[in-house]
């Protein structure tokens, strides 16, 4: 079933790739200023990470299967609407909706990873859904950029469709429900509240902000160092990629079995340790060749941390309360990447790029972390 599921999480996540060369300047196409082009990609994000409380609430009510067939099939529709919308206001509110529809999927899919996977491997089966998703960034936007260019927006909508369809038949064929009668009765019998605090978790949580404010000043503060170096906005993408096919590579290969061979919470700061060094590596390098041998650091870094905080959710919760605590960690995701943008904003207008101060920033929020996990190590030592 591990096989099926991983192929249907690269779908899950191709619904925000694809969409990353296009949405712009479909909204403009439509008569959207820059100014409102923006807001209509900011929704989506705003809006998926409530989306995402909501899907891990409910995958914990209704089950892992029920909510991912729910999700994708409200996908199919929400998607199909783009090729007949109309106005700049319709499309907005059509962001508002996908971005919710989409929130909801990723909490459902990672807890059933996580439900069916044995614990001495639950490390390596993070490890690829980091695959997944990884294949989904590198094909996404390069689908999208070819068949707009090729066919018009709303042809690239009509494709995600189809595929968000084959998906739907794959889930309903071959995945099976995770959870059962029991945990699905008692749901309710841990609160949010409790997931939020719980210090174990508290380290997962941090590690996903910490990890998108990095990715959020990458996606701002690359573009501003390749310009100081002389280079085309293509590189930009070529560096972005070279960091996603390094983590792709530790994923994927035996180098994977560091996560069943190592605490998660010493990958995991490790990871952080690495990403900060390359952020502030990036304030000073002076060529696009210690560029790109900067971009294989942090990729090394990330590949240390995306599977590694996923394990530390799953070992630490019970099969009724996982689906609440994906959804407040997948939430952090969003909260980071727009925290990464705005401080990194900040930071560029009066430092010209924001990597410097980035990179201490997030070697700060190890503290946070290092906090949590011991007073996590004195809860489990209390009992």
């Amino acid at each position: 079933m591990h096989k099926f599921l991983y192929i249907i999480i690269v779908i899950c996540f191709l619904d925000l790739f694809i969409q990353l060369p296009i949405i712009t300047p479909f909204a403009i196409s439509l008569g959207a200023s820059e100014y409102t082009a923006g807001i209509i990609v900011a929704v989506y994000s705003l809006f998926n990470m409530a989306g995402n409380v909501f899907g891990g609430y409910f995958s914990d009510k209704i089950g892992r299967k029920n909510m991912l067939v729910f999700g994708m099939a409200l996908q199919v529709l929400i998607i199909l609407t783009y090729t007949i919308v109309p106005s700049v206001s319709l499309l907005l509110l059509i962001r508002v909706v996908h971005g919710f529809s989409s929130g909801l999927l990723t909490p459902a899919a990672f807890s059933l990873v996580a439900d069916i996977s044995k614990k001495a491997t639950i490390g390596r089966s993070m490890a690829l859904t980091g695959v997944s998703i990884g294949t989904a960034a590198v094909a996404g936007p390069a689908l999208g950029g070819i068949i707009s260019s090729q066919a018009g927006y709303q042809m690239v909508y009509l494709v995600l469709a189809c595929i968000f369809i084959f998906g739907l038949l794959l889930l309903l064929l071959t995945v099976k429900e995770s959870t059962t009668e029991e945990t699905r009765e008692i749901h309710y019998s841990t609160n949010y509240w409790e997931i939020i605090k719980r210090p174990s978790l508290i380290v997962a949580y941090v590690s996903a902000f910490t990890l998108m404010i990095s990715n959020g000043s990458l996606a701002f503060g690359l573009p501003l160092k390749t310009a100081a170096l002389g280079l085309s906005d293509q590189s930009t993408g070529v560096m972005l990629s070279v960091f996603g096919i390094t983590a792709i590579i530790v994923f994927a290969t035996p180098f994977n079995r560091i996560y069943s061979r190592y605490s998660p919470v010493v990958l995991v700061s490790t990871g952080i340790f690495i990403v900060g060094i390359s952020m502030i590596l990036l304030h000073f390098i002076p060529s696009a060749a210690l560029v790109y041998m900067t971009m294989v650091i942090y990729g090394a870094g990330f590949s240390l941390i995306f599977p590694s905080m996923n394990k530390i959710i799953g070992q630490n919760t019970e099969m009724h309360e996982r689906g609440k605590a994906n959804g407040i960690f997948y939430s952090y995701f969003s909260i980071g990447s727009v925290a990464g943008s705005f401080l990194s904003g900040i930071f560029a207008t009066y430092f010209e790029t924001p990597f410097l101060f980035i990179g201490i920033t997030i070697i700060l929020l190890l503290s946070i972390i290092f906090t949590a996990h011991r007073k996590s190590m004195g809860n489990v030592e209390a009992l």
